[in-house]
């Protein structure tokens, strides 16, 4: 597998994150498993040769679709090539782009098309280099958000920025900040992010503890634990087996990780 990753112009950036090319290493008629992990972040995927990955369900997959955030875990499969362009976003960017609430997505992907009408796969299709890809979406999106009525919730741009993973009083503190009531946090949550305030930060200090059990600079995973403020060991076993599937130990030995969140899963 081969993977390249794009940075956004600037004006883009607080709504995404980066573009990932995502394409198979030469030709190859095997099928591969890849896990979903959760991120918090939705998508937008372009697949160049059409329906070329699975879901979980053996669904095969749009060739140009948004996805939302995932709340657990997941998996695709393909056989053969493949040439994947990824956009991923701002956890808080669905609403400000597409005029949707965020958990209309969540757990969920559609093919684009059902949410604006569009020819962008016919225009990516028609060429073929990457640098140029890119500018067509980003010009695409760059449109949709001028258009859009629900310009980005500065609140939700603030709690996502500012959040303290790392604190079991982050929450609190972010409401406090923004002057706003467990109600109002609650509903600003579900729709500009997709899920609500309480487990968006558990995906967030998953995905901080992820990182450490990626660095390998670990005694334990009771120090993992520890160092991202989990009750105990047990704890963070849970969380991670819900957001990855399986367990820290497994997850070292199996997740060919070149995309973060995506790795290919060895047998």
């Amino acid at each position: 597998m081969k993977y390249k990753q794009v940075q956004p112009v600037t004006k883009l950036q607080p709504y995404i994150r980066y573009f990932g090319l995502l394409e198979s290493d030469g030709s190859c008629n095997q099928t591969k498993t890849f896990k979903i992990i959760a991120d918090a972040n939705p998508g937008l995927i372009f697949q160049e040769t059409t329906n070329s990955f699975t879901d979980i369900n053996n669904e095969k997959l749009p060739q140009l679709y948004l996805h939302g955030l995932t709340r657990s875990n997941s998996q695709k499969t393909v056989t053969g090539e493949y040439c994947n362009l990824v956009v991923c976003f701002q956890p808080n960017a669905i609403k400000s782009i597409f005029g949707i609430d965020a958990d209309e997505l969540t757990d969920s992907y559609v093919h684009l098309n059902d949410i604006v009408k569009n020819d962008l796969a016919s225009q990516l299709l028609v060429e073929k280099r990457l640098n140029k890809r890119i500018t067509i979406i980003s010009d695409f999106i760059s449109r949709l958000i001028v258009k859009n009525k629900h310009c980005e919730n500065l609140q939700a741009s603030y709690a996502v920025t500012n959040l303290n993973i790392n604190n079991d009083d982050g929450l609190h503190r972010i409401q406090s900040e923004l002057n706003i009531t467990e109600r109002s946090l609650q509903r600003m949550f579900k729709a500009n992010i997709g899920v609500p305030p309480k487990l968006y930060f558990s995906i967030c200090r998953f995905q901080a503890a992820l990182d450490s059990v990626r660095s390998k600079k670990f005694t334990s995973f009771t120090e993992i634990a520890h160092q991202h403020s989990y009750a105990d060991q047990a704890h963070f076993i849970r969380d991670f087996k819900m957001f990855t599937g399986t367990t820290p130990k497994l997850f070292s030995q199996q997740a060919n990780e070149q995309v973060l969140n995506f790795p290919e899963w060895l047998s």
